[in-house]
């Protein structure tokens, strides 16, 4: 297993010199950089926690705007640098804060709440750092920390010369929790094998024995920490041309829930298990950038390589079955792949040039490689004879990589990427843009399905847990058998994209501005229901600004996609149906692969409509109001599948500024959207998909609706009285998911429920939730200050999925007890911050 870097110091040293030990690779117009600091208790990501500024931005009125009218925020106060006794050409700053922080109440170890912070107690430095500059030489330094030695950290160093050269290094760190309350029924948690606990036998446990075990066993947490270091290096080589150079690592390290199955439900069951998390991805972009008047030219390389340290997840299955017979197969180990080693590489050039004053042309070309070729599984880990139907299966023979026809996934993707822009401005009130963009996408991954030690195509289905309840899905193809239809090859899904675009942006008059575009997407599909499609997409937009009242925005988008006939089943090439000597269930045929009626939402014929718009208000020399809203409709030329979905939001936000010592902000946000669902349950009969025909009769129909609103009110308040500020943050969101359906009879369920005890809706779902966040702070000196932080969370989800939910056997299924933490929790902080 990788061993993880154990301190952030060796991080920064890895990372700091990998550009510098690094050959000269020269290319990229990608970034791997990071964003930089950020975290719970500094959501705004400032350097260093510093106080508003009362003298505001402009020494003429403490009170300005931007250029589309809007009041900027109060800016907060950045200390002076302090000029070098010894060398008066250095000037200098630093800080320091620290402090004692503590969380209380209901649940403060709740994973909602440390989902992505560190909120344990105790004493905590929230920031440490310095800056220096030579005022001759143009030489610089940095380097500051936050929250070290907790899990959510961030360190970065900076040295170089302004204009010349730049050296940066980081190291972030961010936790990712899942669950304080998970229960494992086995041993091994974190590793690639889980052996069952004491008390429990492969393939023979009892659910009163699993909950047995799972009562006695305590509560674990699912976390992972993600750990990222990277650097990067920037050198002006002349007035023309500079190189860069990027790397970073990051690794990711614990565990997470995940699930697992041998069977239907109701057979052998499904089984929720813990899954190891060892990831490293490493990401390199180089590359240079030249520049010249009227021309600019940039060619890169990006790479990114991700590896996993545990490839599989192999475990001990409990063996909760319905299956009772004598002798029945009841799989004692099951195996999951998880994410496989893989590389990838693109080559990308882009230029630009001002070919006159009134035009210019840009262009980039880009080509890129995805390749993984990983050691293929086994189809099976289990061992011994399986009854499946009248058929045996020895699963001896599909255990080991002999029966593999080929033993690495050899998979690679090629992907061209072109895209050439040409502006013209016509006159000062007209300009006019023609794009083109084209991708070109090619799957090269061919695997076929079969068996050189049984001359059998296909591959077991979990483990063989299938077989013996429907012997057609057990993943083999037998020749001899009518209707033995199973994959026999992966589908190379790839799409070709070509857009065409022309727009025009004309001035009205010096206040109104009018832009129109129409876009052309014509789309070619593989081994997809739709082979090609054309997407029109045409734009309209009205833009006002200059009006002592605002600025105001409104546009509307009209788009229709049509693609060519819908085939309910392209995938026949890629099963044992193409094989030669197939013989179909039927004389007629095979039942239906799909419902014909039914279609796929993302290449179904589509109707959107899209309307938006935004004003900004001067209300007073002091006061905005700022509204936004959108309205979205798809509507799908389809009787079955995603026939609809219906988006609105409108956000309205308030600021007044008495002064730059005095603001207070509101904002209130609404989102609805609706979608609809239809389908027929199918029952097997007959080869025709048509609704209503014997395979999917109109009683076995069904349609859901599922509507969901957000609200979410926030205000801001801000006052200093001198020395002493304060700062109130608080934030409610409330969100309701509704999930309704209708249908024609109890077929639409299999039968298995009456019309009374299927009603015709679901419980809603619903999350509610609070913030307040105060900060009191005491500016005692100009390089001594002391902060109060306050901070109160709620939050609940009521969620029907998980009622009743607990660790330890239901039915035929095991469960680890993940469910929603719910909390209400206060944090109390006294931090000292010294600035010298």
């Amino acid at each position: 297993m990788r061993p993880r870097l154990k301190t952030p110091t060796r991080w920064l040293l890895l990372a700091a010199t990998a550009p510098l030990a690094a050959t000269a690779a020269q290319a990229d117009s990608g970034t791997t950089g990071y964003g930089g600091p950020g975290n719970v208790l500094n959501p705004t990501a400032q350097v260093m926690n510093r106080a508003r500024d009362n003298d505001g931005l402009s020494i003429i009125d403490d009170v300005t705007r931007t250029p589309t009218g809007l009041m900027y925020p109060v800016p907060f106060r950045t200390p002076e640098m302090t000029q070098s006794k010894g060398d008066p050409d250095w000037w200098t700053q630093g800080w320091f804060e620290a402090g004692i922080m503590g969380t209380f109440g209901q649940d403060s170890r709740s994973a909602a709440l440390n989902e992505y912070g560190d909120w344990k107690n105790g004493f905590t430095v929230t920031g440490l750092g310095f800056s220096a500059e030579n005022r001759k030489t143009a030489l610089h330094a940095s380097a500051y920390g936050q929250n070290l030695g907790r899990t959510d950290q961030y360190y970065q160093v900076d040295v170089g010369r302004y204009g010349v050269f730049d050296l940066q290094a980081y190291f972030d760190s961010i936790p990712h929790t899942f669950s304080t309350t998970a229960k494992s029924l086995w041993d091994g948690a974190g590793t690639g094998n889980l052996t069952l606990r004491g008390g429990l036998t492969p393939g023979a446990s009892t659910p009163a024995q699993v909950n047995a075990v799972a009562a006695a066993v305590g509560p674990s947490t699912l976390r992972i920490l993600r750990e990222k270091a990277g650097s990067a290096l920037t050198y002006t080589a002349d007035e023309h041309t500079e190189l860069f150079l990027k790397i970073s690592d990051e690794r990711r390290n614990g565990t997470q829930p995940i699930s697992a199955t041998f069977g239907y439900p109701f057979q052998n069951g499904a089984t929720q298990l813990i899954q190891p998390i060892h990831y490293q991805t490493v990401d390199v972009t180089g590359g240079v950038r030249y520049k010249e008047q009227n021309f600019q030219a940039n060619l890169a390389y990006a790479g990114s390589f991700f590896r996993n340290d545990i490839l599989d997840l192999t475990w001990q299955n409990p063996g909760l079955t319905s299956n009772t017979a004598a002798g029945a197969y009841i799989p004692q180990t099951g195996r999951l792949s998880l994410a496989p080693n893989n590389d990838y590489h693109t080559v990308k050039g882009d230029l630009a040039v001002q070919l006159s004053p009134a035009s210019r042309f840009t262009a980039s070309l880009s080509y890129s490689l995805m390749r993984q070729d990983d050691e293929l599984q086994a189809p099976t880990t289990g061992g011994g004879l399986v009854t499946s139907g009248a058929n045996t299966i020895n699963l001896g023979q599909w255990n080991s990589a002999s029966a593999l026809s080929q033993p690495t996934a050899n998979a690679a993707i090629n992907i061209l990427n072109a895209v050439a822009q040409y502006h013209y401005t016509v006159s000062p009130d007209l300009g006019l843009t023609v794009e083109v963009r084209d991708r070109d996408e090619a799957n090269r991954t061919n695997y076929v399905a079969y068996n050189p030690q049984t001359g059998q195509y296909g591959y077991i289905a979990i483990d063989g847990g299938l077989a013996p309840f429907i012997p057609s899905l057990s993943g083999i193809y037998r020749a001899n058998t009518p209707g033995s239809l199973v994959q026999i090859r992966n589908m190379p899904f790839a799409n070709n994209d070509l857009q065409v675009t022309a727009k025009a942006a004309y001035r009205l008059d010096t206040h109104w501005k009018l832009d129109l575009s129409y876009e052309n997407d014509i789309i070619d599909h593989t081994v997809r229901e739709i082979a090609d499609a054309n997407d029109n997409i045409a734009r309209l937009q009205v833009s006002t600004s200059g009006y002592e009242w605002g600025t105001a925005h409104l546009s509307y988008e009209f788009a229709r996609r049509i693609g060519s006939d819908y085939q309910s089943n392209p995938y026949t090439p890629y099963y044992s149906s193409a094989l030669p000597g197939y013989i179909p269930a039927t004389p007629a045929g095979d039942p239906a692969f799909a419902l014909a009626d039914l279609r796929k939402f993302d290449v179904a014929n589509r109707t959107e409509h899209v309307l938006r718009g935004q004003a900004n208000y001067i209300l007073s020399p002091r006061s905005d109001l700022q509204l936004t809203g959108s309205v979205k409709v798809d509507e799908y030329d389809a009787a079955y599948g995603l026939r609809s979905t219906h988006a609105f939001d409108v956000t309205t936000a308030y600021t007044y500024q008495m002064s730059a010592a005095t603001t207070l902000t509101g904002y209130f946000t609404y989102q609805n959207q609706d979608r609809g669902v239809a389908n027929i349950n199918a029952t097997g009969a007959g080869t025709s998909g048509a609704a209503g025909g014997p395979g999917y009769p109109l009683a076995n129909g069904w349609t859901e609706t599922v509507g969901s609103d957000n609200y979410t009110v926030g205000l801001n308040a801000h006052h200093s009285w001198g020395v002493i500020s304060l700062n109130a943050d608080y934030t409610f969101t409330r969100a309701s998911t509704a999930i309704d359906y209708a249908f024609a009879s109890t077929g639409a369920f299999f039968n298995s429920l009456t019309p009374a005890q299927a009603g015709a809706s679901f419980p809603d779902i619903t999350y509610d939730s609070h913030a307040l966040q105060t900060d009191v702070r005491w500016q005692m000196s100009e390089e001594l200050s002391y902060r109060l932080y306050y901070r109160f969370n709620y939050e609940r989800v009521v969620d029907f999925h998980y009622t009743g939910l607990t660790a330890g056997a239901i039915n035929n299924n095991t469960y680890l007890g993940v469910i929603p933490e719910n909390y209400t929790v206060q944090t109390i902080g006294l931090l000292v911050q010294y600035v010298f």
